[in-house]
């Protein structure tokens, strides 16, 4: 039989007995079903410091709705840390300006930064020549006639370069003497080179050479201390796997030279016969690494 009791809050004995034997007699009496026939019954109303049970279709759901599902999240492999920049980076690595032409854009305080390598040098002017579409194809705003820089070496002639291509000669001299005292144990003291500034094509390409804008330099021979020397033509041989020792240091220079990213191209014989007596590096916009065999 259902007594009609409920659920209640606190403890008074006496309270819970009066109702309890209230409902009791409207069981036993009817009194809680009078009325009109059809009507339901009103349920009592409870007495003060009781709480009604809640109704079970009332009562919260535990579901989750859409909304307070947890999102599924998907592992996200970390993006890999950017390949370290070398201390004598110089190189252009913006993938974005590599179909820009012209000459580079001058460099705010590169006279005093040059000064800040030791290097000794001169300003000089060769003024800028044809323009294509606004653009000009050979000369440069900012350019350097190099003297002497850090590494103490002597040059057949003096460098005429931008003033971003001395600085990263400054650095290429550092470079090749660490090189040298490791490949041959003795130290550089004058390079041949055959020339920097030319107005003039690629050789074998129809592009605007670095030459053109005197951001690039063609390293001919090695003369070291003792007077042993490494000449391109004669020690790269790039058709042995084992050349001779000059033959190892220039080809690991020119290794270091691109890896380093002192400059931006580093061509070698083993890249055409166009070069086959010289290492060529530039500061171009675009990367070409010809220090090593085609693959």
């Amino acid at each position: 039989m259902n007594l009609g009791v409920r659920w209640y809050v606190g403890t008074d004995v006496h309270r819970f007995a009066r109702h309890a034997a209230w409902s009791l007699f409207a069981v036993m009496t009817g009194a809680a079903a009078c009325g009109p026939a059809g009507a339901t019954a009103a349920a009592p109303a409870p007495s003060a410091g009781t709480v009604p049970r809640p109704d079970a279709s009332a009562r919260p759901s535990t579901t989750p709705t859409p909304s307070a599902v947890e999102p599924e999240t998907t592992a996200v492999e970390p993006e890999p840390d950017p390949a370290p920049v070398s201390a004598f980076a110089h190189a252009d690595l913006d993938p974005d300006n590599d179909q820009e032409l012209g000459p580079p854009p001058p460099i705010a305080d590169c006279e005093a930064k040059l000064a800040a390598k030791g290097v000794r040098f001169k300003s000089a002017r060769i003024g800028v020549g044809q323009k294509v579409d606004g653009v000009p194809m050979c000369g440069a705003e900012q350019v350097v006639r190099y003297k002497r820089g850090p590494g103490d070496i002597e040059y057949s002639s003096s460098p005429l370069l931008t003033c971003g291509m001395a600085l990263a000669l400054a650095d290429f001299e550092l470079v090749a003497q660490e090189v040298a005292q490791a490949e041959l144990g003795r130290r550089i003291e004058s390079i041949d080179h055959l020339g920097t500034y030319n107005c003039r094509k690629m050789a074998l390409y129809d592009l605007v050479s670095e030459h053109s804008f005197a951001n690039g330099i063609d390293l001919r021979r090695f003369h070291f201390a003792g007077g042993k020397t490494a000449d391109v033509l004669r020690d790269f041989r790039p058709d042995e796997d084992e050349p001779p020792e000059a033959g190892r240091f220039l080809r690991r220079l020119a290794n270091r030279l691109f890896d380093d990213q002192v400059f931006s191209v580093v061509v070698t014989p083993y890249f055409d016969r166009a070069h086959r007596n010289h290492i060529h590096v530039d500061l171009a916009r675009y990367r070409v690494d010809g220090s090593r065999p085609s693959q």
